[in-house]
């Protein structure tokens, strides 16, 4: 540790470079003493060095594994006991029948009787085969002239048929109106009406009109005999007027 020691014959004077050097090496000199006291104190103030641990020794023994232990042999299951079968029962012998004595006996001839022949049926010869007689043979056709006779005959009566159901309307009984208007129809052979139409007007319409309905309305007879076999056409005069009844 330095000292300084003062001299009390010392009088200011300039500046010395001695003397700067020295108050360099004082101030190293402290410095240094303090790091040497501070080093010291941390020597003193340090803890101790932890105390060496005993090391364990662990011994370790090699185990081996015991062998498995050997599975136990199956045991066969004990034999099923043999079943005896039992015995079959022998039947007894049947004792076998004398046969009874066989008694011949020999039989009475009967007399003979003599046959009588039967009467033989007489031979019938067969009939001889019956012939139809023949179908008689198909009338005749009817000549055109029967046919056309015919035809006008059932055109006649359908005409007035017609003309006796015509009925006068009422309009042409006020106007006296009067007028004949011409109706064709063709029939079936049945009588049937297929279709009727004006062929001819009268000029008055309620006149054919009702001539048209009169011809509508009429039930007709099957044709005749001699009549086509086919429909026909047919046309009528109806005349109607204020005077008709």
């Amino acid at each position: 540790m330095n000292t300084m020691v003062s001299n009390p014959s010392w009088s200011p004077r300039g500046p010395d470079k001695s003397e700067g050097h020295f108050g360099k090496a004082l101030l190293v000199g402290a410095v240094l003493e303090v790091a040497l006291l501070a080093g010291l104190l941390w020597i003193s103030s340090a803890p101790p060095p932890p105390k060496p641990v005993a090391k364990k020794i662990i011994a370790i023994h090699m185990v081996h594994p015991a062998p498995p232990k050997p599975k136990p042999i199956p045991v066969p299951p004990p034999p099923k006991p043999v079943v005896q079968p039992k015995p079959v029962p022998v039947p007894r012998p049947r004792p076998i029948p004398q046969p009874r004595p066989v008694v011949h006996h020999t039989p009475t001839p009967k007399p003979l009787m003599a046959k009588t022949p039967l009467p033989t049926a007489p031979v019938v010869p067969p009939a001889p085969p019956v012939t139809p007689p023949a179908p008689p043979p198909p009338p005749p056709a009817p000549s055109m002239a029967a046919k056309q006779a015919a035809l006008a005959r059932y055109a006649a009566m359908v005409r007035a048929q017609v003309q006796a159901d015509a009925h006068v309307p009422e309009a042409v009984r006020l106007m006296h109106l009067s007028g004949t208007t011409v109706i064709t129809f063709r029939l079936t052979p049945s009588g049937q009406l297929l279709w009727a139409r004006i062929s001819q007007s009268s000029g008055v319409q309620p006149i054919d009109n009702a001539a048209l309905k009169s011809v509508k309305d009429g039930s007709y007879p099957p044709f005749t005999k001699n009549m086509p076999k086919h429909a026909t056409n047919f046309s009528v005069e109806v005349h109607l007027s204020s005077q008709s009844s």
